[in-house]
């Protein structure tokens, strides 16, 4: 049976976390560990973590790892993904979401089908129902499903800007790690989620599974929480704020595409190292126009897509 880590960060999560930590401890899958990384919590978190495993009756491991710095979302994700013993597949998991009991079963299972699981980087996700603080069904998240209905072979395109793979349903395999153990002195402000989906399709393979693996909770706070047209206004304007306006929004990405084509350019296919390219710089004019007539959609909505076009033109992107 394959070895699967769980990486589990926590901060101030006291609200949340008893409900987290025990559907994972009730996953249907038994050989699984989960290190649980406190970035300096000031509430009760660690005190309920603790009681949690005195009284743990599974036989999951809970390692707590207490950080005597605060490292801040994503790097305690990756730093704890790189201390952590070794396993066959990992996996990522939010302090205040609720996984589906047969989350790790269902990723295993699809994974050790792969034909390069053992050669390749490869990431399975999936899709999640979204809930609110009441924890009141929302919707039922869309994601790859819209850009192709082959889920199992989705290319590098879909993932430059889109996508929309959640963290919190990530496991993947040893070469995923390694290639995060191989740039570890990069910027890890964006070398979580985005990082690993790039590389994943570059490099490897990304498999989709529409079942959904978790509860997402949306809270009040978030941009995109509600469905009213006032939240609806803001979303709107805070998006064409961050894709027009804002200096560095694409810096990251750039970077991580530069990561790429300079520490695994020989693992990338001819093709996808040409739509790499295609977004180094410097930004040429020749670069701008085809990367606006690329045959390939790069978003699911419309609007989205034109938007990224309009931003491929004037040299943003």
């Amino acid at each position: 049976m394959k070895k699967v880590n769980v990486i589990l960060c926590t901060y101030n999560g006291e609200k949340y976390i008893e409900k987290q930590l025990n559907s994972i401890l009730n996953q249907t899958y038994q050989n699984l560990d989960i290190y649980i990384y406190d970035d300096g919590s000031k509430d009760n978190t660690l005190n309920i973590i603790e009681n949690m495993k005195i009284h743990n009756k599974t036989d999951k491991n809970i390692v707590i790892m207490k950080g005597t710095e605060n490292r801040g979302y994503p790097e305690c994700f990756i730093k704890t993904l790189l201390d952590v013993d070794k396993a066959d597949y990992y996996a990522f998991s939010d302090q205040d979401d609720i996984w589906n009991y047969d989350k790790i079963e269902r990723a295993v299972e699809v994974l050790n089908r792969c034909d390069i699981v053992n050669e390749r980087p490869v990431l399975y996700y999936t899709s999640v129902d979204y809930y609110d603080e009441q924890m009141t069904f929302k919707r039922h998240s869309r994601f790859a499903t819209t850009l192709r209905k082959k889920t199992d072979d989705l290319g590098l395109v879909e993932f430059l800007f889109g996508g929309e793979p959640l963290g919190m349903t990530f496991v993947f395999n040893n070469h995923v790690r390694d290639a995060l153990k191989k740039t570890h002195d990069m910027d890890y402000r964006e070398f979580k989620d985005g990082f690993i989906k790039i590389y994943c399709a570059a490099a490897g393979k990304v498999i989709y599974d529409d079942k959904p693996s978790a509860q997402y909770i949306r809270h009040t706070t978030a941009t995109t929480a509600n469905s009213n047209p006032d939240s609806m206004i803001k979303r709107y304007f805070s998006m064409f704020n961050e894709m027009f306006l804002e200096k560095d929004t694409y810096e990251y990405f750039r970077t991580i595409v530069m990561t790429l084509l300079t520490f695994f350019s020989e693992d990338i296919s001819k093709e996808n190292k040409k739509i790499l390219q295609l977004f180094t710089k410097p930004n040429t004019i020749d670069k701008r126009i085809r990367k606006v007539f690329y045959k390939k959609r790069f978003r699911n909505k419309l609007t989205d897509e034109i938007g990224y076009r309009l931003l491929f033109l004037i040299g943003r992107v």
